[in-house]
């Protein structure tokens, strides 16, 4: 029979077809990957050192706040406080590096680390900014101050017997020596001992030390004209008996024009061998006459 009933049940097939495609074509990718799950980032550790400890270096001093650790697995910064003082009629800046040193790893400061010049018998104060990897060790770690050929002044994290800070605190001695070679009596008072020359704002090398005398000069004569007392009328002899003069720069010989029987108070410095210690001899002399007076360094 060829009536309209007959087609129906082939339209209704083609529809359903198309329903079951439409529905297989939307239906989700089982086999895609699903999203992965973000991990929190890891928390900083934060850790800080009490360092309360002052070194000198090239003229400075250089005082030793507290430093701070922010570290995670990756590493971070280590934050060190600082607060320069310049005891000089001048203004002065570091002349030196400074670092973080811990076993064979050294880490210089940042870029943002600002150090100010510091203005004469003023302070100024700094955050040193380190930055560190995960590899470091943070807690066997030292501030190191000055160049390796020099004498380093050393601040520790954590000091202990093997890791205890080097300051280069200037020795300071009184002494009360006195005696008279020809018509110049002289009596030594004071002897610093140190690794910097304030005046230059320099460290020494690691192998020499500056010793300065200061001490009385007085011209015990009736010539009117007076003395000249010049770096040509005083030595040094060494621990090891060597006889050295003045350091020859223009700043460590006070000169001065001996008047008849008035004091006069002068300076000098000679460079000695490290660490400075030993039984040294001043020896001055007046023409043919001289006079040694000794003393000695602990």
């Amino acid at each position: 029979m060829s009536g309209p009933g007959l087609r129906r049940p082939v339209a209704l097939a083609a529809a359903t077809a198309l329903v079951t495609a439409a529905c297989l074509t939307d239906a989700p990718d089982s086999s895609a990957a699903p999203s992965a799950t973000l991990e929190p980032e890891p928390t900083p550790v934060v850790t800080t050192y009490h360092l309360d400890t002052t070194v000198w270096y090239g003229g400075l001093v250089l005082t030793f706040g507290t430093a701070t650790a922010i570290l995670d697995a990756k590493g971070g910064p280590v934050e060190v406080e600082v607060v320069l003082a310049n005891p000089g009629e001048v203004e002065a800046e570091l002349g030196g590096p400074i670092r973080l040193a811990a076993r064979d790893a050294a880490v210089e400061p940042t870029r943002e680390t600002d150090l100010p010049a510091v203005p004469a018998g003023g302070t100024a104060a700094a955050v040193v900014t380190f930055e560190v990897d995960g590899a470091f060790y943070v807690p066997a770690a030292a501030i190191r101050v000055g160049r390796d050929s020099e004498h380093q002044a050393i601040v520790p994290l954590v000091a202990g017997p093997e890791a205890t800070p080097v300051t280069l605190e200037p020795l300071e001695v009184e002494v009360a020596v006195e005696g008279r070679a020809g018509s110049i009596e002289v009596r030594l008072t004071h002897v610093e001992l140190r690794a910097d020359l304030p005046d230059w704002d320099q460290e020494l090398p690691a192998d020499v030390l500056a010793l300065t005398l200061s001490y009385f000069a007085t011209l015990r004569s009736d010539f009117p004209g007076g003395a000249a007392f010049t770096t040509e009328n005083v030595r040094l002899t060494l621990p090891n008996g060597e006889t050295i003069g003045p350091r020859r720069d223009g700043h460590s010989h006070s000169i001065a024009l001996l008047r008849p029987n008035r004091r006069n108070t002068i300076s000098t410095r000679f460079e000695v061998p490290a660490p400075g210690s030993g039984a040294y001899a001043f020896v001055v002399s007046d023409g043919s006459a001289t006079v040694s007076l000794g003393f000695v360094i602990e």
